[in-house]
């Protein structure tokens, strides 16, 4: 079985960011209220695993939505669990 070359999977690699990026870039809409929606899940999710494979990491900087995820609840057995005090 043949390896695929270096310069392939690069360039496969980039592709993959650049469709990643463009999907997360267009606009979705509810195709029945045609209000605004985010990406679909299947899209976030393979985003998400991309940069965690590729050991992409961000701050929480406070006023980003990153740093607003981090005030969100954290449910744990029917039990509500506060990330900061």
């Amino acid at each position: 079985m043949l390896k695929a070359d270096e310069k392939y999977l690069s360039s496969l690699h980039g592709k993959l960011a650049e469709v990643l990026k463009d999907a997360l870039s267009q606009e979705y809409s509810d195709p029945d209220t045609g209000a605004k929606i985010p990406p679909p899940a299947a899209i976030l999710n393979v985003a998400r695993q991309f940069l965690k494979d590729n050991k992409i990491e961000a701050m929480a900087v406070e006023g980003t939505p990153l740093h607003d995820l981090s005030d969100l609840p954290i449910f744990e057995d029917d039990n509500v669990i506060a990330l900061r005090k």
